[in-house]
């Protein structure tokens, strides 16, 4: 009974070990398998296959996965200007996503390293300027554009976006200047219809606000389209006149220095602040709509 046992439990043992075994050669065939299709299989396909893959996902808007694909590309890659152009290429995922610092940190890391294809070199800068109008960064834009212009000529592009950074400044005459030096009619047109839609807006005046408001509290704000607030404001120092004539009135002198003082301070020259911002950031929305792809 004992050498049954015996026997029963080394045989049970050793097929235990015979099953680990196998199982962790079938783990080891699977990880051969997966590392010959990763660094052998893979990089076969990058260059064709995948690359047109990539352009794919990104003519279909799906951008990160697009990135993805040209990130393995970038990875697998021998040629540096290959990667260069890699690396482009997910810059522009990015601007398409709007996400303009990130497209433009990569844009201006290539810049400054340095690229030997000067077409490349040149969308560089071009997409770079793009991502600096949609921040703001409208003067910069011009200059770079500008010294783009001296070294390669001039081209539709820069005098695109440099009449877009003018339309950001509300430079009309400027702009018009510049896009009508567009020889491309298809974006001539796009432009000045840019130029018309933008300018026929009701932009604000911080100053015809203010002085509205410093003479009928409120009426500077719903000047800027903001009422609720014009009424509020209105309401606000209304009152508090009312309880300055009153305390004049009951000869309450101090407490009519007090209301006077704090009121003025709280409500009467708040109301002028909002009377001058309430403007700009009217303007700037309308500005902040015009967003190059």
């Amino acid at each position: 009974m004992t050498i049954r046992k015996i026997t029963y439990s080394a045989h049970n043992r050793f097929h235990n070990l015979e099953k680990t075994v196998e199982h962790w050669v079938r783990i080891a065939t699977l990880f051969l398998r997966l590392t010959f299709m990763f660094f052998v299989v893979s990089p076969c396909y990058s260059n064709e296959s995948v690359g047109n893959f990539a352009v794919y996902l990104f003519n279909e808007k799906d951008y990160l996965r697009a990135i993805g694909e040209y990130q393995r590309m970038s990875f697998f890659s021998n040629n540096s200007d290959s990667v260069d152009f890699y690396q482009f290429r997910i810059a522009e995922c990015y601007r398409k996503r709007n996400d303009f610092d990130k497209a433009k940190n990569i844009y201006d890391e290539l810049i400054l390293k340095g690229v030997r294809d000067s077409e490349l070199e040149k969308l560089l800068i071009i997409s770079s300027s793009i991502c600096s109008i949609n921040r703001g960064a409208l003067e910069y834009v011009r200059i770079t554009l500008k010294d783009l212009e001296k070294r390669d000529g001039s081209s539709d592009s820069t005098h695109y976006l440099i009449g877009v950074s003018y339309l950001k400044e509300r430079k009309w005459k400027e702009a018009e200047e510049e896009f009508d030096k567009i020889t491309s009619s298809a974006l001539k047109e796009r432009a000045f219809q840019m130029l018309r839609e933008i300018s026929a807006q009701h932009f604000k005046s911080p100053k015809v606000a203010l002085l509205l408001s410093t003479f009928i509290p409120g009426a500077g704000q719903i000047y800027a389209s903001k009422p609720l607030q014009g009424i509020i404001s209105f309401s606000l120092n209304l009152s508090l006149g009312y309880l300055t004539y009153k305390a004049v009135r009951e000869d309450r002198r101090m407490d009519a220095l007090l209301i006077v003082y704090f009121g003025l301070q709280r409500f009467y020259f708040g109301n002028l602040e909002q009377a001058r911002k309430y403007p700009i950031e009217h303007n700037q929305r309308i500005i902040d709509r015009i967003v190059i792809e």
